[in-house]
């Protein structure tokens, strides 16, 4: 299982699988912790 690289909350495969988490640069990321660091909204094709 993977960490969010902001909260270190576990990441699902459904997650990763449904676009509610990604992977970027090996990192983990949940789509809001993304937004909230970065401020924007992650796109995936």
């Amino acid at each position: 299982m993977n960490q969010c690289t902001l909260c270190n909350e576990d990441i699902s495969d459904m997650e990763l699988r449904f676009g509610d988490a990604v992977e970027l640069d090996e990192e983990f990321w949940h789509s809001e912790c993304y937004a909230e660091y970065f401020g924007e909204i992650l796109e995936t094709a």
